[in-house]
């Protein structure tokens, strides 16, 4: 009996995971927050744009360098909270008050979102990530709702994650696309973690069609895969103001220092 305690205590629980994710979504703020967008002042650029950026001077070089690789990083977080999601959904017994609370963190998110981001508190060009995430969690709530074999089923579903998708699009959801994907990767195939965790660096790698970053992305079901399923000690406020507070924290630091 011992024996079979010390086997699934083994990898990771979900507190562990989810401070992995913390860390890649801390390395993506940092780098496209303080570093592009404050230290180079370049804001928002293409991938190529970055590059050729690069090309201008070796303390440029330097900077985008960094910027590049922690922004890569950051998509890495993609894996890890999409899974906490559909487990959350799975194992929460207030779909409402859950669907609240990511609403709430989103829309705490956003004002810090476009400091960090962009310099100025008010910026109507994007909506965080987080509101994607909102959106995955809507979609979880209809594909249980017609979780049924019957091809009606299926087509409800299938129409809502391309309502998902498209909603992501018209709020201009940074990275919702992405996010919104895998979400449903990881729903269709959550019985079989080993096809799950295959199929969701599958998605990661087609959501590098929109962002060249997620070519990275499939790292973070490494992370992933090493999760044991066990829930470990959480602080649930700590977990829900994490990333507003992070955003706040190096959108000030970068205004009054860069």
């Amino acid at each position: 009996m011992e024996r079979l305690n010390s086997t699934k205590k083994t990898g990771m629980n979900r507190s562990t995971l989810r401070k992995w994710g913390m860390l890649f979504l801390a390395a993506g703020v940092v780098g496209r927050g303080a570093i592009q967008g404050h230290i180079l002042g370049i804001g928002s650029v293409s991938t190529q744009q970055l590059l050729e950026i690069m090309e201008s001077s070796p303390d440029a070089m330097t900077y985008a360098t960094v910027s590049l690789i922690l922004q890569v990083l950051e998509t890495c977080a993609a894996p890890i909270f999409a899974l906490l999601m559909v487990e959350g959904f799975q194992h929460t017994s207030d779909y409402k008050q859950y669907l609240l609370r990511v609403l709430g963190v989103a829309a705490l998110t956003e004002l810090p979102y476009n400091l960090a981001m962009n310099g100025k508190l008010l910026y109507m060009g994007t909506r965080n990530p987080v509101f994607g995430m909102a959106v995955g969690l809507v979609m979880l709530y209809f594909y249980q709702r017609y979780s049924g074999s019957g091809i009606q089923n299926l087509i409800i579903r299938i129409l809502v994650t391309i309502a998902g998708l498209i909603w992501t699009q018209m709020l201009n959801i940074e990275f919702g696309i992405c996010i919104v994907l895998i979400i449903c990767v990881l729903w269709a195939f959550r019985r079989n973690p080993l096809y799950r965790n295959f199929a969701g660096a599958t998605a990661a790698i087609v959501c590098s069609l929109f962002s060249p970053f997620f070519l990275a992305s499939p790292m973070g079901f490494l992370a992933v895969h090493m999760y044991n399923g066990e829930k470990g000690e959480e602080n649930e406020r700590f977990n829900y103001l994490f990333y507003p507070v992070l955003l706040l924290v190096v959108g000030l630091v970068s205004v009054l220092v860069f």
